[in-house]
């Protein structure tokens, strides 16, 4: 007996343009296909701006007990009251 496949009766649904399925859904797209192209986009540019990031020079973090010259902007003990390039960190009296 010779059997042939049954005849598509109808319209032919659309196929997603990303995973190559039968899609239902108007745009003809599936949803979630379509939220993973749009993070794929994003993250290509999260990518580059990590990327240029990590060129830059990160901040020291301050140290314990030290404080910042405003003349010289080495790093000296917080308790020197002033700094070898002649900064005093005393403050000024009034009087």
């Amino acid at each position: 007996m010779n059997h042939s496949k049954p005849k598509v009766l109808g319209p032919v649904r659309p196929t997603c343009p990303v995973c190559g399925e039968t899609t239902y859904s108007r745009g003809g797209i599936h949803p979630q296909c379509a939220v993973n192209r749009a993070d794929q986009a994003d993250r290509v540019v999260l990518k580059a701006r990590n990327a240029a990031l990590a060129i830059l020079p990160m901040p020291q973090a301050k140290k314990q007990w030290t404080k910042r010259c405003p003349g010289c902007q080495h790093e000296v003990h917080v308790r020197l009251a002033t700094c070898e390039c002649g900064h005093s960190f005393r403050p000024k009296r009034a009087g």
